[in-house]
């Protein structure tokens, strides 16, 4: 069947109980009242006195509601638009709307900083008062985790000018970058594709085909390694600076904030990543047991995510429509728990989830949501090969996270990275198990085999090469901008310090042409998909032990992901100390598993 046929292709997404477009009467009137609440949020300001507690608190608290209130209609235009440029990325009028709330953020973030400055710096007894109102109450785990960074605190014209110049500083870099992602040609072939389009061709089956892709898409990205480049350093540069100025009394760490935004301790992250370093040959046998199966020495960085060699008897793998993906996905979702699969039928029916093959569409996958109507949506290019269907399970994964917290106060909704992988590493891990379990003949046992042992080269070889690279590149940061070149070699480096000898070559534009390295509002884009890997192996673990007890336990988990840092929740529901390394060896003990499946397979 073709690469592109169309009755593969996923469908287009529902917007429209949003806003009918993005001229629609309805997104300009939510607009102007963020406009009217930020005006009042600038009036208040004054009103706010440090030498009278009671009446500061009192003032706090107003301005908690008129910050949520701003923060609801802005994050409803802003996911909007940023929904209709993801399909568009040529979208004109979205570009200059996106544009605009950008800066209304900024004036909102501006407003609402004599409030936070008070709240993060201000004494025990007055944050206690002020967290005692029923509106401020759900506030207690966010604000008490921003009261950490109070010693790293500048004063409020500092703070306002780091918001002000991020308009059109690191904001302005990375809407540069995802303008640049929508507009990169690649030549495949003789013919001229979208990144997203080049992309879907990293499935073929045809090996020539794959490394024409390859070879495109880093010729697209080389055509502006200058801009990425200067995108980089400008981000980290402007990352350095504030630390720098935020180590007056305490020095602070270019990994701090990642950490802080992750809400784990540094002691965690090490713990896992001595792990995963013990683990690094695992993700190695998963690559040669992947190389031998296609029949060669090494494989090169086009196959790693070719689709599973056809062998022994059987049909294998009989690739999905959309329609088959979902009714598989929302069966598998089943196993575990009813509502788990009547809740990806209702994305399905209520066209929540976009699929289509476009040539201006951005690449990747996501999940994002509405802040006025609390629903879920989610992006991604379907055209029906396993990895598709993988990639479809853990957004879904992500929706379904969002869904039970639906009901919460939105403040408490706010859950990190690291804990933000669970749902939907835990859904691709239960659609995995159904499949090896649902009697398929040995050639589709393989190819999910196959894709189950791609999860650990990935997770224990390429976020950690990513990891590296970035830690690498910050460190020689402040000794002056890199060019293309230093990317390269840094890359190149950090890839073969955890890939070995496995591949026939190294990826040279990854720096390029992955966009984690580019988001403006965080850095180490990286480790977090990591801990959230082996993190949801441990909670998928306890579905054999607590049994009808699983599901419950596991939606108040989910819950309780935006009120408790990672160390916590582990603690409480797993009982797990994730600061030793024993719980994330445990955890690589099933991706064990994984491997020497697929190793059985390839000696077969």
């Amino acid at each position: 069947m073709a690469q592109d046929d169309t009755r593969y292709h996923g469908p287009a997404w529902d917007l429209s109980s949003e806003y009918t477009g993005v001229e629609a009467p309805q997104l300009a009137q939510d607009l102007d009242a963020a406009t009217a609440l930020i005006a009042r949020l600038v009036t208040l300001g004054p009103q706010l006195s440090a030498t009278d507690g009671e009446k500061a608190v009192g003032t706090c608290r107003q301005a908690s509601s008129l910050y949520q209130d701003a923060v609801k209609l802005l994050q409803n235009v802003e996911t909007y638009l940023s929904c209709e440029l993801s399909v568009d990325a040529r979208h004109g009028a979205a570009k200059a709307s996106l544009s605009r709330v950008r800066q209304m953020w900024s004036s909102l973030k501006q407003s609402y900083n004599p409030f936070e400055l008070f709240l993060k710096l201000t004494t025990d007894e007055l944050v206690e008062r002020y967290l005692s109102a029923d509106h401020t109450a759900p506030e207690r785990f966010q604000l008490m985790e921003e009261r950490k960074l109070k010693e790293h605190a500048l004063s409020l014209a500092e703070e306002d000018l780091i918001v002000a110049l991020g308009t059109d500083g690191p904001e302005a870099w990375g809407t540069l970058y995802d303008n640049l992602s929508g507009t990169v040609q690649c030549e495949v072939n003789g013919k001229t594709l979208g990144l997203a389009e080049a992309a879907s061709l990293s499935q073929n089956e045809d090996e020539s085909v794959r490394k024409a892709a390859f070879r495109g898409i880093n010729a697209g990205w080389e055509k502006h390694e200058e801009a990425v480049a200067s995108i980089l350093n400008a981000l980290s540069g402007w990352r350095h600076s504030v630390y720098k100025k935020r180590s007056a009394q305490k020095p602070m760490h270019f990994l701090d904030m990642p950490l802080h935004s992750g809400k784990i301790r540094r002691e965690t992250l090490d713990a896992m990543m001595t792990a995963i370093g013990e683990a690094k040959e695992l993700g190695q046998r998963s690559l040669r047991a992947q190389a031998k199966l296609l029949g060669k020495e090494r494989l090169g960085p086009w196959d790693m995510f070719a689709p599973c060699p056809k062998k022994g008897a059987g049909d294998g793998w009989k690739k999905p429509t959309y329609a088959e993906a979902i009714d598989l996905i929302a069966t598998a979702y089943g196993s575990v728990a009813p509502e788990m699969g009547e809740f990806v039928r209702m994305m399905a029916k209520n066209n929540w989830i976009e699929g289509r093959v476009g040539g201006s569409k951005r690449p990747g996958a996501y999940c994002t949501g509405f802040a006025k109507s609390r629903t879920p949506r989610v992006y991604m290019t379907y055209n029906g090969g396993m990895r598709e269907v993988m990639t479809l399970a853990h957004e879904l994964g992500h929706a379904f996270h969002s869904w039970v917290m639906r009901d919460l106060p939105v403040v408490q909704t706010y859950y990190p990275m690291t804990l933000a992988e669970t749902a939907s590493i835990f859904g691709e891990t239960v659609v995995t198990n159904y499949l090896l379990g649902s009697g398929l003949d040995a050639a589709a046992r393989l190819n999910v085999a196959w894709t189950a042992a791609r999860q650990v080269d990935s997770f224990v070889l390429n976020i950690p090469a990513r990891y590296e690279f970035e830690k690498r590149f910050y460190e020689q940061r402040p000794q002056g901008a890199l060019a293309p070149e230093d990317f390269k070699k840094l890359m190149a480096a950090s890839w073969e310090t955890w890939y070995g000898d496995t591949l026939s070559e190294m990826d040279p534009m990854f720096w390029a042409n992955k966009l984690h390295f580019s988001i403006a509002d965080i850095s180490f884009y990286n480790f977090p998909y990591t801990f959230g890997y082996l993190f949801s192996l441990g909670v998928y673990a306890q579905r054999e032990r607590l049994r009808d007890k699983f599901f419950p336990a596991y939606v108040e988990l989910l819950r309780e992901t935006g009120r408790m840092t990672a160390e916590d929740v582990a603690a409480k529901h797993l009982g797990a100390d994730l600061t030793k390394p024993d719980f994330w060896r445990q955890s690589l003990k099933v991706s064990k598993g994984s491997v020497e499946q697929l190793e059985a397979a390839a000696k077969a």
